[in-house]
């Protein structure tokens, strides 16, 4: 990763309204508790991201994993800042005040330690203040966010979602409104308190936060309070960041580590989460989830040997729907009819996932299973767009190896006719995954059609001779570069029966070819082209 993209990738928040001043603490006060004594400056946030800097920021030259903020100091003075910070060598440099160009510089000794405490403290501690759940694992984050956030607010409690899709606020019996951008799924650790501080000052009540392995490892999470810890699940998947499975799960299990971890949901469907339970202390309460053991008696001797109190959230008897499905939730908060206005067997995972941490967080059990019906599915998210003369469209995000596969095994449960998937695989990434991706596709798909996805740097040509090393009957496989046009040559051959899954964009704006991201709306293509040709 070249610099340029590792400071773009740190970036922050980009606010989507006129939120108003956030009450926050004095700047002066704060680093009076570090033993750190300056002129009171007015500062109304903290930044990373030398070009987020304005005349109202103190800048903390953060060392990245890449870069060294201390490389941009005149940077951010240049943007306006009038107060950074920091990292000193030695602890009799701690307070040394400077100045460049007017701007006061404060040397901090072991600043990295410190950081999450700074914001924690400079935005009132306000994580402390909310009802947080960080919900980590390959597949599944971002959906469980929002079922959370959705389920909250039928639920009367104001909720929000910091991740792959923004910030999202969720309150009765209104839409979800975007309040802010994120570039990261797991925003830097000044801008995860800045938000959870925006939250709170709208009237959010919850705050549900998708932690990637990248976020774990690099601590965006510091100084932050999480009261329930969600593991989804494991797949390859980030193998151009961590050396190998092994450390990708072991970054995973950093969540167990944050601060104020009460809670602990499972999903007792993935063998990793053994290794969770290895790790969890002893007091923290551990809710497992199932959608294939038999019976919670079965659930519960399959972990009894680890020496935990478990509690329990699982399905039985489930029946797909063409529109979703229905089940029996048995939990140890009760029993209830479920009717899941969602598609696939991962989104019943993805809902006791949902209901296990909000009941662990006191919720009650008869309002979630009535707040149920109001669901509505994540954008990009196992999508349905409905057609009347041609089969449906389903965009869906998946862009890893068992995220495709189950994808596909959902559409499969829906599927009467052919079943189509049309993806690519991102340029500059984990190439590994590529030939596993085309062999779940020939597994689970009638018809397979190669495209264009983010090549970034990499000619899409060999992208795709990757992807079709995993492919063996030739026969299945069509290969049109251009994604719309892919797209659209498989919804006109299709029937009124079959089902087409185009995979990999799913919320996303924009493809990126050649290090340039291009505007495309996936979501909004399909919408057009299945009402168009309706009509």
């Amino acid at each position: 990763m070249t610099i340029a993209k590792q400071r773009e990738s740190t970036a922050g928040v980009n606010m989507t309204s006129n939120e108003g001043k956030l009450h926050t603490r004095s700047i002066a006060s704060v680093l009076a508790i570090f033993g750190i004594e300056i002129t009171d400056t007015d500062v109304d946030n903290i930044v990373l991201d030398s070009r987020k800097a304005n005349h109202n920021s103190l800048f903390i030259a953060h060392q990245g994993t890449n870069d060294n903020g201390a490389n941009y100091v005149q940077d951010a003075i240049n943007n306006g800042a009038k107060l950074v910070i920091v990292n000193t060598q030695h602890a009799e440099e701690h307070g040394d005040l400077n100045s460049i160009d007017n701007a006061l510089i404060v040397g901090f000794f072991e600043l990295e330690k410190h950081i999450g405490s700074i914001c924690s403290t400079f935005h009132q501690h306000v994580s402390n203040q909310l009802q947080c759940i960080a919900i980590t694992g390959t597949n599944g984050k971002t959906s469980v966010a929002h079922i959370c956030a959705q389920l909250s607010a039928s639920c009367g409690e104001d909720a929000a979602t910091i991740g792959t899709m923004g910030v999202a606020f969720y309150a009765k019996k209104q839409a979800s409104i975007k309040i802010a951008e994120t570039i990261n799924t797991t925003p830097d650790v000044a801008c995860m308190h800045q938000l959870a501080h925006l939250v709170k000052h709208r009237g959010g009540k919850r705050i549900c936060i998708e932690a990637s392995s990248h976020g774990l490892h690099q601590k965006r999470l510091s100084g932050f309070n999480v009261n329930v810890a969600v593991f989804t699940n494991l797949t390859q998947d980030h193998l151009d960041y961590h050396p190998n499975l092994e450390e990708y799960a072991k970054a995973k299990r950093l969540l167990l580590k944050q601060d104020g971890i009460r809670y602990l949901v499972l999903n007792a469907d993935d063998e990793e989460s053994r290794h969770w339970i290895t790790n969890t202390a002893q007091h923290t309460i551990i809710c497992l989830c199932s959608v294939t053991q038999p019976s919670s008696e079965k659930l519960l001797q399959a972990y009894a040997k680890y020496n935990h109190d478990y509690k329990y959230c699982f399905a039985s008897n489930v029946c797909f729907t063409p529109s979703g499905s229905k089940f029996e939730i048995e939990s140890s908060w009760g029993i209830a009819s479920i009717s899941l206005p969602l598609i696939g067997q991962f989104n019943i995972a993805n809902l006791l996932t949902a209901f296990s941490a909000l009941l662990l967080q006191g919720v009650n059990f008869e309002r979630l299973v009535d707040a149920v019906a109001l669901l509505e599915g994540v954008p990009g998210r196992m999508e349905v767009f409905e057609s009347k003369e041609h089969g449906n469209i389903i965009v869906d995000y998946a862009h890893t190896p068992d995220a495709l596969k189950q994808a596909l095994i959902a559409a499969r449960q829906h599927a009467i006719g052919k079943l189509t998937v049309i993806f690519g695989c991102g340029g500059d990434r984990d190439n590994a995954k590529r030939s596993q991706m085309g062999k779940i596709a020939e597994l689970w798909a009638d018809e397979i059609i190669l495209t264009q996805d983010n090549s970034r740097n990499e000619l899409p040509e060999d992208i795709i001779a990757d992807i079709e090393q995993g492919i063996q009957k030739k026969s299945k496989l069509k290969i049109e570069l251009e994604r719309t046009s892919a797209i659209k040559q498989a919804y006109l051959n299709s029937h009124i029966d079959d089902l087409i899954v185009v995979a990999g964009k799913g919320h996303e704006e924009y493809l990126e070819l050649n290090s340039v991201r291009e505007y495309y709306n996936e979501r909004d293509y399909v919408k057009q082209l299945t009402m168009e040709l309706r009509g």
